[in-house]
């Protein structure tokens, strides 16, 4: 029953509930020296898995609806030349009239297959027929330093540059659209309010946002009654599908990485994935199926039960800890084919601990 009431969620409220939340950080502001990218991803199917792609003039990685089995639209991902793409729709860059953006991640897919750089991605954008049916705020980087936003509608195209030692992050608005529409601007508050000062940025800190119940710089989740909390103009959200974090190489020879948290992101913890190398099975669709069921015993319509979220979002950040801890182990002692390997099974295994720990 409650996924049905997600899928009329979805169709009957398309606009107000796809409400993506993204930062570009640049090389400086990154706790690990790489540019990095982030996703959190909603969307109208919650079921979503991690891919390898090949036949373009680069293979890359990147996150696909489940239902998506040609693998024609990314939704966030890095190719094997070190660029690394991400998005979020944005609803004030073309009239309501037009409808919304459908080009997204067939764009996407074909920059990871055909970029190397930020150049490169301008130049793309440059060469797309217009009107070019898209209402969207990409975020790209590479492993030059690379990085920066393009605000893209039908027919423009308007570039920021991220500050090599700075942070920039979007919601479902563009700063070069139409002031008065677009949506998310109490998500935009929040992440505004989560990194004041500046500092070090790393993946953990973004999925840490990702489950954060902050509104006006207050904990709602903390302090909700038992009763329930609306889930709503929280970064966290009802149709939340994913969270991606995204390290793109800083020097010859390293590999591109990807935090991913397949599924509603307060029941779903990050495994770490290598650009071109073997995945863990359980980012092949056993972590979002978990995810779906602990977002329904966690939800009653669009509240969440405070005390039952909070359990689970203890041991989601407890087994995130670990795995975050195992793959950093995996890249001080060198990223060889066989270590990916034996990394996989031991995230599997530990997938495995967490499933059991908390369907109890």
């Amino acid at each position: 029953m409650k996924r049905l009431w997600f899928l009329v969620l979805a169709v009957l409220l398309p606009a107000a509930s796809f409400a993506c939340t993204t930062a570009v950080v640049g090389a400086g502001a990154s706790a690990t020296g790489r540019p990095m990218l982030w996703k959190q991803r909603d969307a109208p199917d919650p079921y979503n898995i991690i891919a390898h792609v090949t036949g373009g003039k680069f293979s890359y990685t990147g996150l696909f609806p489940t239902s998506d089995t040609l693998r024609t639209k990314c939704y966030a991902g890095i190719n094997e030349a070190g660029f690394a793409i991400i998005n979020n729709l944005s609803y004030n860059m073309r009239p309501d009239s037009l409808g919304f953006d459908t080009c997204a991640g067939r764009t996407m897919a074909n920059a990871l297959a055909s970029c190397r750089s930020v150049e490169d991605f301008a130049g793309l954008l440059d060469s797309l027929p217009r009107p070019m049916n898209l209402s969207t705020n990409f975020g790209v980087a590479d492993s030059k330093g690379g990085a920066a936003y393009f605000e893209v509608g039908d027919s423009t195209v308007v570039r920021y540059d991220v500050p090599s030692d700075g942070i920039l992050f979007r919601t479902n608005y563009s700063l070069a659209g139409d002031p008065a529409r677009g949506r998310g601007h109490e998500r935009f508050k929040t992440m505004d309010y989560l990194t004041e000062p500046p500092g070090k940025f790393d993946a953990q800190f973004f999925l840490k946002a990702g489950r954060s119940f902050l509104k006006d710089g207050r904990d709602a989740l903390a302090s909700a009654p038992s009763a329930g909390l609306l889930e709503h103009d929280f970064i966290p959200r009802t149709t939340t599908v994913s969270s991606i974090v995204i390290e793109c190489p800083s020097k010859e020879g390293e590999k591109g990485l990807l935090w991913c948290a397949t599924g509603y992101t307060p029941c779903c913890y990050a495994i770490a994935a290598f650009e071109g190398e073997p995945l863990p099975d359980a980012l092949g669709g056993p972590s979002n199926m978990l995810s779906r069921t602990l977002f329904d015993r966690v939800h009653e319509g669009e509240n969440v039960k405070p005390v039952e979220l909070r359990r689970i979002i203890k041991e989601v950040e407890c087994f995130e800890r670990r795995e975050m801890r195992a793959a950093k182990r995996l890249m001080r002692r060198g990223l060889t084919h066989e270590a990916v390997l034996t990394y996989n099974a031991e995230a599997d295994s530990r997938f495995k601990q967490f499933s059991d720990k908390v369907k109890k």
